[in-house]
């Protein structure tokens, strides 16, 4: 069976008909602004919050089944690969927003990246929402939509100010569900997202913790202790879960062959990416995108 190529959607692949750049929202009635969601797997260029108020199903992302039942929230970040199944037809919105709508609110950029909120190693993106909040999370949705419709000079400001708002209501639930740990002040703290953030930018190029240390003005030692507290990780560990992470989404979604995949990971001997790969996932590269294959045999007949 020959595998096709994931598909890539950027934002302006959505809601045609408004003249919007930087944001869509739309309920799932709107086909037009969700036709993806649930037909097939894919990735797009832009941040994503999903708000499924009923049913059940399983999202996958990235090789992940998530099952759900009744109202939740997906996060999800560029470059995820996921798809929604579910049985019947969904109620609810998404929300699509890319990095350039904060040209103006570089502080707010960086609270969404340093909170974990679209963190793909670390943070779970499926959040039950408590049928309490619904008609606060109901209300942030339909103005944000109520703005996305109106379409003026303004819209992108006032939608930008309910994001924000939509964003802190979400961070305050995962707080409460952690026990109300607050860690955002905590310096070790803000070590760890910085250290998140460049394994996401560097990954493919730069595999060893002392590079990673070295950038952040610190010990390998100290990268590890901090790893450990807030991952239960090695640092190590960390930038190998990233690499096999993409490795992964590759060897499935893609029809680049092994040796191109084990370049595009910075490893420029593909003998070793297969021994580091099944080190990691106790299969060959050549035998996972093999058994993948037989799953979506086994599924489709």
């Amino acid at each position: 069976m020959k595998k096709e190529k994931t598909p890539t959607y950027y934002i302006d692949d959505f809601c045609e008909d408004l003249d919007v750049k930087n944001f869509k929202i739309a309920t799932f009635d709107e086909t037009s602004c969700t036709k993806t969601e649930f037909t097939e797997n894919h990735r797009h260029d832009f941040f994503e919050i999903i708000w499924l108020q009923n049913g059940e199903g399983v999202h996958e992302i990235d090789l992940f089944d998530h099952p759900y039942e009744g109202s939740v929230l997906f996060i999800l970040s560029p470059g995820q690969i996921h798809k929604i199944k579910q049985d019947r037809t969904a109620e609810g919105y998404v929300v699509k927003f890319l990095p350039a709508l904060f040209k103006e609110e570089k502080n707010f950029y960086n609270y969404i990246l340093d909170t974990c909120l679209f963190d793909t190693s670390t943070s779970c993106p499926v959040i039950p929402i408590p049928e309490h909040l619904s008609p606060i999370f109901e209300d942030i949705f339909q103005k944000m939509l109520q703005e996305f419709r109106q379409a003026d000079l303004d819209a992108e400001n006032i939608f930008t100010s309910y994001l924000k708002i939509l964003v802190t209501h979400i961070n305050r639930l995962k707080r409460q569900k952690q026990g109300n740990v607050l860690v955002e002040n905590d310096p070790q703290y803000a070590l760890y997202r910085k250290f998140i953030l460049d394994i996401e930018k560097n990954y493919k190029t730069k595999h060893a913790v002392q590079h990673y240390a070295e950038n952040l003005n610190t010990s390998g030692r100290h990268l590890n202790s901090v790893a450990r507290k807030f991952a239960a990780k090695s640092a190590g560990n960390l930038i190998q879960d990233r690499i096999v992470l993409e490795a992964k989404r590759n060897l499935y979604h893609e029809t680049l062959n092994i040796k191109e995949i084990s370049y595009l990971l910075g490893f420029e001997d593909p003998a070793y990416f297969s021994r580091f790969f099944k080190k990691h996932q106790g299969l060959s590269p050549q035998q996972f995108r093999d058994k993948q294959l037989e799953n979506i045999a086994i599924t489709s007949r």
